[in-house]
């Protein structure tokens, strides 16, 4: 399996990966001060804060999935050419975001309490959740917008805008943050309900910075708002063909995420709060990993569009041998950051023990989502190969998975440590098939009209 010798498209993987790798840094910088902040309050706050946000990681992965349906389409439109089409697909994705964005937000808003008894059977939990939950749901409408737009941007080459963007919250989250949580400069010291402010103001400021971009800035495609009173229903039809396939999986893909959370939370708060520091330090060692795969789905669709089989193989060879080796480096990583990790915390001794055990099965499972994330969501998703990234991606976290957890932590009481490795087993097995599949010769699906 020798390596690809042509410097285009290294350079575009760079290029696209890059930018979004910053990103992706940038949320990581947002993780990690949130936590940080949240976490010296205390660890009932800190394990508050990670439950209720599994309702914006829902969310937040739902978005990407609507997004990343339409890249499906979108990347390979943009080999052709065809910057009608693209804007109509934008229009649609836009569409659904909208309507979803709108459910989320009144279901945290209206039954926060009950979202929060899914998660945790402590009293003192469920309050400080339910106060975060209740101003977060405003923030939902702003981000499923931005989120969608900014995502299937990065489709058509076009990555720099959601680094502002996303720069741009990062400060305003991270000093609203500081003077309401702590209650600097004469402002009231809020805890938990001024993070939830922080992040609503980074949302809206996010908001605003796209509208000024669409009306103003974007020539590439020149999308408008009124694209989405428009529907086109034959390419509509094909997003239902080759899009919902990419929603559902990261919708069941996040749910069943978010129930390694029920598990998790009704096991103990000293499990939370290791698993939320473990979380957080996972995602730093997966920037790079996430990068890459968003610009192999960019450069392998785009490929596809333009009639390029041949070279889409010899790209998905490459990129599996580049997961391989980002995967190792991304462990290492973590490995090596385990012991200045827990010391930002405020948080038992105990807690931060059990973290850094956590870490390293954490370490090991950072490999195979490396190998998952660039082949399933980067080379056979770009490639049209949307049904069989749905089938790997979720059967194996429903089936394997969760019950194994709930078989490890609820059912036997085993050891926090096990229970977080069985929760994790179904990243090795979707590694194997993923390799399997590239290997054959049924996943380029060119998908435009």
């Amino acid at each position: 399996m020798p390596l690809l010798k042509d410097r285009a498209f290294y350079k575009n993987i760079i290029a696209i990966a890059l930018p979004i790798a910053l990103q992706n840094l940038i949320g990581f910088g947002v993780n990690m001060t949130d936590t940080i902040m949240i976490g010296s309050l205390g660890q009932t706050q800190l394990s508050a804060v990670s439950l209720a946000n599994q309702v914006f990681f829902i969310f937040n992965i739902l978005t990407f999935g609507i997004s990343s349906g339409a890249c499906v389409l979108t990347a390979q439109y943009w080999g052709k050419g065809d910057t009608a089409a693209i804007r109509r697909v934008f229009a649609i994705a836009l569409d659904i975001a909208v309507l979803f964005s709108l459910l989320f937000s009144a279901a945290a808003f209206f039954f926060p309490h009950e979202i929060m008894c899914l998660f945790s059977t402590e009293a003192s939990i469920i309050a400080e959740g339910v106060k975060y939950l209740r101003i977060m749901a405003f923030a939902y409408f702003f981000f499923g917008i931005t989120n969608t737009y900014l995502t299937v941007l990065r489709s058509i080459e076009n990555v720099h805008i959601s680094l502002i963007v996303f720069g741009s919250s990062f400060v305003v989250n991270v000093i609203v943050n500081y003077l309401l949580i702590f209650g600097k400069l004469g402002f009231p010291k809020m805890g938990v309900v001024g993070a939830a402010i922080g992040t609503l103001t980074a949302r809206i400021v996010e908001f605003i910075m796209i509208i000024v971009y669409i009306v103003f800035v974007e020539k590439k495609i020149r999308f408008s708002f009124t694209d989405m009173l428009k529907p086109d229903r034959l390419l509509f039809r094909d997003y239902i063909s080759y899009g919902i396939p990419v929603l559902f999986n990261e919708l069941l893909w996040s749910v069943g995420s978010s129930m390694q959370s029920v598990i998790i939370g009704r096991i103990g708060s000293d499990f939370v709060a290791a698993n939320s520091i473990t979380g957080v330090f996972m995602q730093l060692t997966t920037i790079i990993i996430f990068g890459v795969a968003s610009a192999a789905a960019v450069v392998v669709g785009k490929a596809v569009g333009s009639g390029q089989n041949d070279y889409v193989r010899k790209c998905a060879d490459t990129l599996m041998l580049l997961s391989v080796g980002i995967g190792i480096f991304g462990a290492a990583m973590l490995l090596s950051l385990r012991g200045i990790a827990v010391s930002f915390y405020n948080v038992p001794d105990a807690t931060k023990s059990l973290a850094q055990t956590l870490m390293i099965i954490a370490a090991i499972n950072v490999f195979f989502v490396s190998v998952n994330a660039i082949n399933l969501i980067g080379t056979l998703r770009g490639a049209g190969d949307t049904k069989f990234v749905f089938a790997a991606d979720t059967i194996m976290i429903w089936v394997l998975a969760a019950p194994l957890g709930i078989l490890t932590g609820w059912v036997l009481k085993l050891p926090f440590w096990i229970v977080y490795f069985c929760l994790k087993i179904d990243e090795p097995i979707k590694a194997i098939a993923s390799i399997a599949r590239i290997k054959g010769s049924k996943w380029v699906k060119n998908v435009t009209r």
